[in-house]
């Protein structure tokens, strides 16, 4: 299994790489995982649908035609972190490649959600990006301790 994220976003500040880093660390214990972030526009260049449209377009140029697609949508499927967990180790256990999408301030265009083999969404709340991303490694990290029978998730 190999994971890869994909999300618009800006260079992350030093705490976000830290935090990033660690939990790199922990997950690469379990499997490969990479990071990628695609500069998003500048917010004033566009209006909202054409900011999303074009930044979909970027997301749409990275995934590969190989990787099942999770995408990160407010209005996604929620998930308890044990049926998140049971998901992913269905993928691990197909040998799935898998690409978690995220992104911008203004959300996907629908071809990405249409690109999507999975929707989720870890709360109707809006987040920061950087702690999201934070959340979603934390989760990814949950998941592997989980069906590994480890202590952390309680």
């Amino acid at each position: 299994m190999k994971i890869r994220i994909l999300a618009i976003a800006k260079k992350p500040k030093s705490w976000v790489k830290e935090g990033e880093g660690d939990f790199f660390k922990r997950i690469r214990n379990f499997t490969k995982i990479e990071i990628e972030l695609i500069p998003p526009l500048d917010e004033n260049s566009f209006e909202i649908q054409k900011t999303k449209k074009l930044e979909s377009e970027k997301i749409l140029t990275k995934i590969r035609d190989d990787e099942f697609v999770i995408a990160c949508e407010r209005l996604g499927e929620s998930l308890d972190s044990e049926s998140f967990a049971r998901k992913l180790e269905k993928l691990r256990d197909d040998s799935r490649k898998i690409v978690f999408v995220i992104g911008g301030s203004h959300g996907f265009d629908s071809v990405v959600l249409e690109k999507a083999n999975l929707q989720i969404s870890f709360s109707q709340l809006t987040f920061p990006h950087e702690l999201f991303r934070m959340m979603l490694l934390e989760q990814i990290y949950r998941a592997f301790t989980i069906f590994a029978g480890k202590k952390y998730h309680k």
